[in-house]
């Protein structure tokens, strides 16, 4: 017999687009509820039935059945409305196929109903969701004995917690400083330079710019240096947490005679919209978070980032935290983290400021099983291509992967490329110290006496959220039972996808839409294309704009059965120019009208790893750009209608 391949092991880890493997799934789905009925009947037998033979033939109970079975018919009908996600022809937004793992371990662990706040109601599924935190610290390359993490709601609950804890860290230097004074006793910290020094002496902005592991280190130390409780009475007297922003600015000039302008926290342009609301939620203001131009492929650009680090040590503006993004929301792109992580540490050296280093990658984290062989050893840029047998990743792509394990927390969304069902975001972060600056012990959930074990499994004293579907857990740990966090696995299926969007971007070359032409983006770090559809009769950015527009609007939801769904987006001037300016001249754009209105993209997320192709298989690709001439035949032929609307992806 011949050896499996990951290849083959494809074909039954999904559903699949005319759910050929139903027969599977079905029979899964029965032992699962079987399992859990048997489970039921036989927890204390002896306290008899108490929905009982009689009750079921009763008028009532016919009448509540007749109404269970004729509403759930008309859900059923309405769902049939909804989008294909498990189609080759759904190429929109970042969902695609659930594994049948994942639905069969939500399904399993969802008849039980465990809430993953405490173990007390979800002893199973909290150990679960730990081990998953683990696998996916250990996949990006954290020290699993150092880390922790958790399941969340999704990306902006995980990237909210992320600049919580940040903010937490970033003060609390100011906290130890002035706690120490109160307490009468000498605390020492490791300077910029490595030199141990009293913390109690620091000026203020020395305060806010120590490293994130000098200040959990002193915070350790002074636990030590005094009685728990006096400790914590000063610490509470001076944090953030506890005195709000509203009075903290006036104590910091009191304290420290230094008026400092307030923090900031510095995002690329292509930071995904939630991070304006979590800015604002915090308490830190939407007019301090900063944006950071990109490059031609849509980066966070390191020159730009180095400007305004120098920028802000200049006006002495503490640096919150640093955000990069592995994979874009728009376009897949993964910032060059390597590179910010240089500018880290080089700001360190040359201009005294630190910061924390977050990477967003809810939609990019994990290609990091593309870069890892079975036994965890880390592939490299040849071995990969030669596995899959294109021209992808560059070595760059892989160092910038690799230094996920160098940022202080990472942010990792299972039910994006971990093709799991919502809700399921993950928070990492690299030192598990630091979840101790937002924790919070309700009695009734705190365990009496409660040791390290058990404390681990508490994980509704370090989170935002106070209830969670344990189901959530258990449907991620299955699929990663299955499912290697490798080469094997997901590194196998996100290189699929990659394959596929970049055939499709290679179809769009040339004169494959003719008499209309596509202008690209350059070929995507991952498995999402951005292109413009033009015409030789397009001849403002108006009439470009609302082409794409109608494009769009034949290939979405909206459409009545469209053949195919894409999505579109529109970027805007300055934090676009990097990767817009250079196109301007072959779409004979104005760069001022560009600067005023924007420009609409259109956008196909490759999430279906079927989508390349293959013998006796659809091919999706020259499917859709079939449909992408013949929308934009109808787009023309109907008019153009200019809009200006601002776009953004949910």
């Amino acid at each position: 017999m011949t050896a499996a391949t990951p290849d083959e092991a494809l074909r039954a880890w999904f559903l699949g687009p005319r759910a050929e493997n139903a027969e599977l799934f079905e029979r899964l789905i029965l032992e699962s509820l079987r399992d859990h009925i048997f489970w039921r009947r036989n927890h204390h037998p002896e306290d008899g039935f108490t929905i009982h033979e009689a009750d079921r033939r009763r008028a009532g109970y016919d009448d509540a059945i007749a109404r269970l079975t004729e509403e759930l018919q008309g859900l059923l009908a309405a769902l049939k409305r909804d989008v294909p996600f498990f189609s080759g022809r759904y190429q929109g937004h970042m969902v695609g196929e659930q594994t049948i793992a994942a639905q069969i371990g939500y399904f399993a662990a969802m008849l039980y109903n465990p809430n993953n706040v405490t173990e007390e109601v979800s002893p199973v599924t909290t150990r679960l969701e730990l081990e998953v935190a683990t696998q996916l610290a250990a996949m990006i390359g954290y020290a699993p004995e150092r880390a922790w993490g958790h399941l969340c709601s999704g990306g902006t609950i995980a990237n909210f917690e992320a600049l919580w804890i940040a903010r937490g860290v970033r003060y609390l230097p100011v906290a130890l400083a002035l706690a120490a004074r109160d307490l009468g006793v000498p605390l020492a910290v490791r300077s910029l330079d490595g030199r141990p020094i009293d913390i109690r002496s620091q000026s203020l902005w020395a305060l806010l710019n120590l490293e994130p592991d000098a200040t959990l280190d002193a915070y350790h130390l002074l636990h030590e240096s005094a009685p728990g409780g006096d400790v914590v009475a000063a610490l509470d007297a001076h944090s953030l947490s506890t005195i709000g922003y509203q009075d903290y600015t006036r104590r910091l000039v009191a304290a420290f005679g230094d008026p400092l302008p307030a923090g900031v926290v510095l995002v690329p342009a292509t930071a995904h919209y939630s991070w304006e609301k979590i800015v604002r939620a915090l308490g830190i203001g939407a007019q301090r978070m900063i944006t950071v131009p990109v490059d031609g492929s849509c980066r966070i650009d390191p020159d730009a980032l180095w400007q305004e680090l120098t920028r802000c040590a200049t006006q002495h503006t503490p640096v919150l935290a640093v955000v990069s993004v592995c994979g874009t929301t728009e376009e897949g792109a993964i910032d060059r983290l390597d590179l910010v992580v240089a500018a880290r540490d080089r700001a360190a050296r040359e201009l005294g400021l630190t910061f924390h280093l977050h990477s967003d990658a809810c939609y990019g984290g994990y290609a990091a099983a593309v870069t890892r062989a079975p036994a965890g050893r880390r592939l490299s840029a040849e071995e990969i291509r030669g596995a899959h047998g294109f021209d992808w990743p560059a070595p760059e792509w892989v160092t910038a992967i690799e230094a996920l394990a160098q940022a202080d927390s990472v942010t990792i969304d299972p039910h994006k490329l971990g093709y799991v069902p919502y809700p399921a975001g993950a928070l990492l972060i690299r030192d598990r110290r630091a979840r101790a600056l937002v924790s919070l012990d309700p009695p009734y959930l705190t365990p009496p006496g409660a040791g390290p074990s058990q404390d681990e499994r508490f994980i509704g004293r370090w989170i935002l959220e106070g209830s969670k579907p344990g189901a959530a857990a258990a449907s991620v740990w299955l699929t990663h039972r299955v499912i290697p966090l490798d080469e094997r696995g997901y590194g196998h299926i996100i290189a699929r996808t990659v394959r596929g969007a970049h055939r499709f971007h290679a179809a769009l070359e040339g004169n494959a839409l003719a008499p209309f032409s596509a202008l690209r983006f350059p070929r995507p770090d991952l498995n999402i294309v951005n292109w413009i559809v033009t015409h030789p009769s397009v001849t403002d950015l108006d009439s470009l704009n609302a082409l794409n527009e109608g494009i769009y609007a034949r290939l979405s939801p909206a459409a009545d059965d469209p053949a195919y769904f894409i999505t579109r987006t529109r970027i805007r001037s300055p934090a676009y120019d990097g990767a817009v300016l250079p196109l301007l001249a072959k779409l004979g754009v104005n760069e001022a009208m560009w600067r005023r209105d924007g420009l609409v993209v259109l956008r196909a997320v490759v999430m279906d790893p079927f989508f390349d192709g293959g013998p006796r298989m659809p091919d999706h690709v020259a499917g859709l750009v079939t449909a992408l001439q013949a929308a934009a035949t109808e787009a023309l032929a109907t008019g153009l209608q200019p809009s200006r609307a601002t776009t953004r992806l949910v």
